[in-house]
């Protein structure tokens, strides 16, 4: 299903999802996934630690960030695709990533991680019927759909990627 095809999704969420193009979810999972990133990675190790504003996150941050997101999104259009009505609370990424330790990590090992994860999520979304990914649920005191929750995986990935371009690559000269 498309984008033009979602029927539920909080405002909030508008700002992701306006980042990806009108076409099939998996398409877009897939076109917006680790081959995405991949060509990053060379500059993304350049970075270092470095951040752009003091108290802001590392490129590892960033990334962990990326994946723990999509573990919690993927969870959630699992449980609202299979018609779990139990309200789901919201969750606060800082606090995630201040314990994720993901300054200690590798970027190769980040970079597979997200594969798998990518690769998870995309074997999910593809297992959903056009009714499933109608379904709705609620989150954080916002209803949402299934199809929403996939777009809003893929476009929290392309926010951040453009968030990288803008403000840590000219640390590097770019």
């Amino acid at each position: 299903m498309k984008k033009k095809q979602i029927n539920k999704q909080p405002a909030y969420f508008d700002r992701y999802i306006e980042y990806v193009p009108d076409i099939d979810l998996n398409d877009a999972l897939l076109q917006y996934g680790f081959d995405y990133l991949l060509p990053e990675k060379e500059k993304l190790g350049q970075l270092g630690h470095d951040v752009y504003s003091p108290g802001k996150w590392t490129i590892r941050d960033i990334l962990q960030h990326i994946i723990d997101t999509e573990r919690i999104f993927s969870y959630r259009a699992l449980r609202i695709a299979r018609n779990d009505k139990t309200p789901l609370p919201g969750f606060d990424e800082n606090q995630y990533a201040y314990v994720a330790h993901a300054s200690g990590r590798k970027l190769d090992d980040l970079f597979d991680e997200f594969d798998m994860v990518r690769k998870s999520t995309i074997f999910l979304f593809d297992s959903l019927s056009e009714q499933d990914l109608l379904r709705e649920g609620f989150i954080n005191k916002s209803d949402i759909s299934v199809l929403a929750l996939g777009f809003t995986i893929t476009g929290h990935c392309i926010h951040h990627m453009n968030v990288i371009k803008e403000r840590y690559y000219p640390l590097i000269g770019l």
